[in-house]
């Protein structure tokens, strides 16, 4: 009686045992997996939206994961940055300086469903003293975008947020979507001088044979989506900041 006890609880912490195994080794199968860059895998392997699909914009993106419905997180090549980004969005155009003090991103994304178009832009900016000059910084994004108004502030963890609004009507423009909503501003980092984030996020319609359901409650949702998910990748060694 005792032997065949001695044989059936070496039978179950074999099992348990070899169950155990393979939960192990399917654990670090499933990091070795999410380890895989989006850049690096089969195109036939990746979402099938415009973020993925495209060769130069799947380079930003850090994971095929989904963060919110519609939106992936991508990452600047810098490093310096993650924000929130459409899943019907790629990347335009892109310009650096020697990847060192800044870096823009431009991006362009589509709604058939809407025929809203999306044009967006953010730069980033590290080691550049104008970031500490507020009024100075805001004035000169104000005169970029021909804005004559105030800026609302509003601060999150590590950040402080400078947030405007405008509308735009092209009056050479003979139909009835004339006119688009664009966001404009900054985002400061509180962690660390001299660094920051400049952003426009413009919407309008697309195709005038069209019907174009723009709304500005609708865009300025989706702009702030995107703007408070911009997150600076702090570095932990501190730098020594001259410029």
């Amino acid at each position: 009686m005792k032997k065949l006890i001695i044989i059936c609880f070496t039978f179950m912490l074999v099992v348990t045992g070899g169950c155990s195994m393979n939960e192990n080794q399917n654990g670090k199968e499933d990091k070795k997996t999410e380890a895989v860059k989006p850049i690096d895998m089969d195109p036939k392997d990746l979402p099938k939206v415009p973020a993925f699909q495209d060769e130069k914009t799947r380079e930003y993106m850090t994971s095929t994961k989904e963060v919110e419905p519609g939106y992936y997180l991508l990452e600047s090549k810098m490093k310096g940055f993650t924000m929130l980004f459409p899943e019907d969005a790629k990347i335009s155009r892109l310009t650096y300086n020697d990847g060192e003090f800044y870096e823009t991103i431009e991006f362009d994304s589509y709604e058939e469903k809407t025929n809203i178009q999306l044009n967006g832009e953010v730069t980033y900016y590290r080691k550049k003293s104008f970031v500490e000059n507020k009024e100075t910084l805001l004035d000169t994004i104000s005169e970029q975008n021909g804005y004559k108004g105030n800026f609302e502030k509003s601060s999150e963890k590590g950040k402080e947020i400078y947030f405007a609004s405008m509308k735009d009507i092209f009056k050479d423009i003979k139909r009835k979507y004339n006119f688009s909503y664009s966001y404009i501003g900054f985002i400061k980092s509180t962690n660390e001088k001299y660094l920051g984030v400049e952003y426009n996020f413009t919407f309008g319609c697309l195709k005038d044979d069209q019907p174009c359901s723009l709304n500005e409650k609708e865009t300025r949702k989706k702009a702030k989506k995107m703007i408070n998910s911009i997150t600076f990748n702090i570095k932990k060694k501190e730098q020594k900041d001259d410029k």
